[in-house]
């Protein structure tokens, strides 16, 4: 019998928390937990808890933090740990150790025992790269690297699980590197860069990264402005979808040997889509318009295709996770 899942979104509000939602075959989703927290921006599950990033949960800090929670109860099991950073914003867990992006900071931080790299220098952008943005955090597949993607320096770090630098490679100066993905095989690194609103396309070997092509996110003819969001690649490894803040689209691309070919934009019927997650029953996807303060629920087809299902309103919508139901009403 097949597991059915269902999926967390952290409503990024003071007042918010992580709201869980039931994917019936109709495609209308029914909320079916809330879990209150304040203002959450990234939710992770892990060793049966749900992790949330806070974005500042101390009286008297601007400091982020981290917390555990049980899925079933909703009860905090680890209270707020400090990322030694502020506006945390992305983390990666595994077998105990928590990594931390700090945005404001530009730093990187290893949890529990509070390890912390920060990033230093700046862009060509006078706006928005006056120093590092430490972005977001993953892991090499074989989870020995931690990747780092500094929005502010246009690099990607390359990591050993103790915070020791191995490596370090670019996307063009002022794209403003965000988010990654790895190939299924785990050869290539796909990177997203929000400020220039394209993809990078790496090898990757044993911690060393190697530049390719980097080719555009947009529509044809799109002349606004934009910010590029989410990437996540689809479970057969041959798809590629990125959110566009400003088009607002999401862009799917065919991933082949020989590189990156658009095939479509589907409107993400919102503003500020921040996050994008195909589900794991491999009918729907689920967008997050932040702006529009409402989540966006697409029925994917056979050939990888978006049609818009159904939508429904949430405060400040930010990240998506996903886990069996049976972890939230076992």
């Amino acid at each position: 019998m097949k597991q059915e899942n269902i999926f967390w979104i952290a409503s990024c509000v003071p007042d918010g928390g992580a709201y869980a939602y039931t994917v019936p075959p109709e495609g209308k989703a029914e909320c079916i937990k809330k879990i209150p927290m304040s203002s959450p921006m990234w939710l992770t599950y892990s060793d049966g808890r749900l992790w949330a990033l806070l974005r500042a949960p101390f009286a008297d800090s601007d400091e982020s933090g981290v917390a555990a929670f049980d899925p079933r109860t909703g009860a905090c099991t680890v209270p707020p740990m400090p990322t030694h950073g502020t506006v945390g914003c992305h983390m990666a867990i595994d077998h105990g150790d928590i990594y931390v992006a700090n945005y404001v900071s530009g730093s990187l931080c290893r949890l529990p025992d509070g390890e912390t790299v920060v990033h230093r220098g700046q862009g060509p952008d006078p706006v928005r790269q006056t120093g590092p943005h430490v972005h977001s955090v993953f892991f090499s597949p074989d989870k020995k690297y931690v990747l780092s993607c500094d929005l502010g320096l246009d690099t990607i770090f390359v990591y050993d699980r103790a915070l020791k630098e191995v490596g370090r490679a670019n996307v063009p100066a002022g794209h403003g590197v965000r988010h990654l993905v790895f190939s299924r095989v785990g050869d290539r690194v796909f990177a997203v860069n929000e400020m220039g609103s394209s993809i990078t396309t790496f090898a990757w070997a044993d911690g060393h990264l190697t530049a390719g092509e980097t080719v555009s996110v947009l529509p044809d003819g799109y002349t606004g402005q934009n910010k590029a969001s989410a990437i996540r690649l689809s479970p057969d490894g041959k798809q590629l979808y990125i959110t566009n803040r400003g088009a607002n689209t999401v862009a799917r691309f065919a991933v082949s040997e020989t590189g990156l070919t658009l095939l479509d934009h589907t409107d993400t019927r919102g503003e500020e889509a921040r996050d994008f997650r195909l589900l794991s029953d491999g009918r729907h996807a689920v967008c997050t318009d932040q702006f529009s303060d409402k989540v966006v629920l697409y029925r994917v087809g056979d050939d990888g295709s978006l049609a818009f299902e159904s939508e429904f309103p949430l405060p400040s919508p930010l990240a998506v996770e996903e886990m069996q139901l049976s972890e939230v009403t076992g």
